[in-house]
C-alpha cells in the first residue's frame, strides 16, 4: 500500500509524527504531502514545513516528504496512491473528513480515504493551538517547556525564531 498523509503541517506536531509512525507500520510507503495553498498565509513556507517534517520523521523508514497544490485527488492519482490517510481527533473532525473522503472518491474512485483516530495522548493537539501558544510564550519571553509536549524540538526552535523576529 502507498499511503498519502496530506496536510498543512503549520507546524508539524507530535500528533502528526505519531500518525506517520502508525501508518508507516501499515504501508510500504508513506508520502507526507504538504499542501501549498496560495490562498492562505501560513506561518511557515512550504519549504520550511517540509524541512521541519524531514527533521521530525527522518528516522521512520519508507517515509517521503513532498509538497503539492491543487486537488488532493489529482495528486493522489499522479502519485499512484492506494489510500489517503486522515487523522481525526473528535466527532467534528470525523464529520468534516468524511465529506472530503466522499468528494475524493467521487473525483477518483481508485483511492480510498482511511480515517484514523488520533492517539489519546495527542488528541488535544492542533497546529492552530500550537501557533497561538507559541505566540504568547515567545512574545512574553517565557520558557518553551509546555510546547515541548506538543511539537518536536526542532519545531520549538523554529517557532521561537519566527515569533521573536516577528516581534
Amino acid at each position: 500500500m502507498i499511503a498519502l498523509y496530506p496536510g498543512s503541517f503549520d507546524p508539524v506536531t507530535l500528533g502528526h509524527v505519531d500518525m506517520v509512525r502508525r501508518v508507516a507500520g501499515l504501508a510500504e510507503q508513506v508520502i507526507v504531502a504538504v499542501l501549498d495553498n496560495p490562498h492562505k498565509t501560513p506561518l511557515f513556507s512550504a519549504g520550511e514545513r517540509m524541512g521541519l517534517l524531514r527533521g521530525a520523521l527522518g528516522d521512520i523508514p519508507g517515509v517521503e516528504v513532498a509538497a503539492f497544490s491543487g486537488l488532493l485527488a489529482a495528486y493522489a492519482r499522479q502519485r499512484q496512491v492506494t489510500a489517503i490517510i486522515r487523522g481525526v481527533r473528535d466527532g467534528e473532525d470525523w464529520a468534516g473528513e468524511a465529506r472530503y473522503a466522499w468528494h475524493n472518491r467521487l473525483l477518483d474512485g481508485g483511492v480510498e480515504t482511511l480515517l484514523l483516530p488520533a492517539s489519546p495522548a495527542f488528541s488535544h493537539i492542533s497546529s492552530r493551538i500550537v501557533r497561538e501558544a507559541a505566540a504568547h510564550i515567545y512574545r512574553l519571553g517565557l520558557a518553551d517547556g509546555p510546547l515541548r509536549q506538543l511539537v518536536p524540538p526542532e519545531v520549538c526552535a523554529a517557532l521561537m525564531e519566527k515569533y521573536i523576529t516577528k516581534g
